[in-house]
């Protein structure tokens, strides 16, 4: 049951306090930035070039970090699932308690997902940044730009967080069969190809009055 599955994901609030969350929160912000052959590196190193990447990510660590290694320790201590990308409640009520001694192994089964497709905001940066260009945010808003791609809260200009937790299958393993159903209210990004009307007006967002 949907009840049953929650407290699974739990591990129960009188648990002791597993492994460090800050720790597993570290690897998710190296997969996203920092290592060399994942997500936003595969997709923008080579064309902003070495020293314009390299400062990106300096720029991303100094600024942006902290806020997204917070989300994963929150004053709740409860990680929750926002529910369906389409919007609504999650309807297995997925939830992992940060103190308990199983919040590692479940925090597997919870993903970080993006408002805005990665893929087709990198698509959008490249196409509005030239390739080797002065700056790695060369006539564009670079703030503006970080929040979709690291936003974990809204921002003081009135726009909402662009990362939210959402539950699915275990990446890179098997799922257990409570939790396998969960991929049905998180739709694979192979099916979300094609930029959506809100990502094909980025440049517009990100373009600023003068040079940077």
């Amino acid at each position: 049951s949907s009840s049953s599955a929650s407290q699974q994901a739990s591990g129960g609030q009188g648990s002791q306090r597993g492994p460090s969350m800050w720790q597993r929160a570290q690897k998710r912000w190296s997969a996203l930035v920092a290592a060399p052959r994942f997500r936003i590196a595969l997709q923008m190193r080579a064309h902003l070039g070495e020293d314009h990447w390299q400062a990106f990510v300096r720029h991303a660590e100094d600024k942006w970090k902290t806020q997204f290694l917070r989300a994963f320790e929150p004053s709740t201590h409860v990680l929750a699932c926002a529910g369906p990308i389409g919007g609504g409640p999650c309807p297995y009520q997925f939830s992992i308690y940060t103190h308990s001694i199983a919040a590692e192994s479940q925090l597997q089964y919870l993903h970080l997902d993006h408002t805005h497709d990665l893929s087709n905001v990198c698509a959008v940066w490249r196409q509005a940044v030239p390739q080797f260009p002065q700056s790695w945010h060369e006539d564009i808003d670079g703030d503006r730009l970080c929040h979709m791609l690291f936003g974990v809260r809204a921002i003081p200009r009135g726009e909402p967080s662009c990362l939210h937790f959402r539950c699915g299958d275990a990446r890179g393993g098997a799922a257990s069969v409570t939790l396998r159903a969960r991929t049905l209210h998180r739709p694979s990004r192979s099916t979300q190809s094609s930029a959506s009307p809100l990502e094909k007006v980025v440049v517009a967002h990100f373009k600023t009055a003068s040079r940077k």
